[in-house]
């Protein structure tokens, strides 16, 4: 099979991946208490139900599309290129565990099985706090990475304000924080 046989599929796919990426985002703003959540759950779990697919179809859209990253960098940044891209595969397959998540958090709030109470305990659970932490740090890892090689494959590659774009967003985490409860989960947790 050719290059370019599959290249523009692949790169399609990345490009419908971010934009379902940020269409999840969108669809799953979450309040900024654990009681707002529940309410936006329970009065629109249609929503939180698409977010969650599309979060899902983002996880397939993104790691089908690495492969378009990976022939792009071709002489300099190609190590740090697939370093990049494994790295963000393992985020990419984090969002897919977080579309899960969201799922099943609404089953629980549709049905009565969770209280906002019971949501802030578990927010700062040791396992659910390990694969946010593993999930958010390989996501903006790769993209860091992914900054990194597609500066050194120079502006005969990529235009320079791509990877300037990239590592923008990686920064941006210091100010944004993610969403509420990645917020309330990185707290450390109150002595019991």
């Amino acid at each position: 099979m050719r290059t370019d046989d599959w290249l523009p599929v692949s790169a399609a796919a990345l490009v419908a991946g971010a934009m379902a990426l940020l269409l999840a985002t969108v669809l799953t703003t979450d309040g900024a208490t654990a009681q707002e959540t529940f309410l936006t759950v329970r009065e629109q779990s249609g929503r939180w139900l698409g977010g969650a697919v599309m979060y899902f179809l983002a996880s397939v859209g993104l790691i089908l599309g690495l492969p378009a990253i990976i022939v792009l960098v071709q002489g300099r940044g190609r190590r740090t290129a697939m370093t990049a891209c494994v790295v963000l595969a393992v985020g990419y397959l984090g969002t897919a565990g977080y579309a899960a998540l969201l799922i099943f958090f609404r089953a629980l709030v549709v049905t009565d099985a969770l209280t906002p109470a019971a949501l802030e305990n578990a927010a700062t659970e040791t396992g659910l706090l390990g694969y946010v932490v593993a999930w958010v740090g390989a996501f903006y890892l790769g993209e860091l990475l992914l900054a990194a090689a597609l500066w050194r494959a120079g502006p005969d590659v990529i235009a320079r304000w791509v990877p300037l774009a990239l590592l923008g967003h990686v920064l941006s985490l210091a100010f944004v924080g993610g969403p509420t409860w990645v917020r309330v989960a990185m707290r450390p947790a109150a002595p019991r």
